[in-house]
């Protein structure tokens, strides 16, 4: 199967391909997107499950949004469902200082959508070609087919 350069990338970062993995990138790229690749005025709060496969949502996050736990602009809150809020934040002044964020800007939350997830629950991949088939199938997927979005 041949993989497209960011989820082959993002699986190189992971250790693996899965599925939760490939909904994560979807998500960062999809906040990137929205508002913009400033990866030190831009935050994310990830709500899921602390336990994997779950928890793979998170590396697919800070892959493709550059988020990430060393910028302490990441934060995992433990969940019963899954769902991401990115927040863009303005700066104090004409230049952008880390450390010296104004208020936010805009922000987004991506909740996966109830179909998504019940799929996901009762037809899971259990071979590596499987977790591999079904995490492209998702990467290629409409966007609104895996997640509720909404903008502030």
């Amino acid at each position: 199967m041949r993989q497209p350069a960011p989820l082959k990338h993002a699986a190189g970062f992971h250790g693996h391909l899965g599925p939760w993995l490939a909904l994560g990138l979807r998500a960062g790229r999809r906040a990137v997107n929205v508002l913009g690749r400033s990866p030190f005025r831009l935050k994310a709060v990830v709500h899921c499950p602390a336990r994997t496969p779950y928890t793979c949502f998170i590396d697919g996050v800070q892959f493709a949004s550059g988020c990430t736990l060393g910028k302490g602009n990441i934060r995992h809150i433990r969940s019963a469902r899954v769902w991401v809020e990115f927040s863009r934040y303005g700066t104090t002044g004409s230049r952008f200082t880390p450390g010296k964020l104004g208020g936010i800007q805009a922000s987004l939350k991506l909740e996966l959508h109830p179909e998504l997830w019940t799929e996901l629950l009762l037809k899971p991949a259990r071979t590596r070609p499987a977790l591999e088939d079904l995490s492209l199938d998702l990467y290629r997927r409409p966007l609104a087919r895996l997640f509720i979005e909404t903008r502030r």
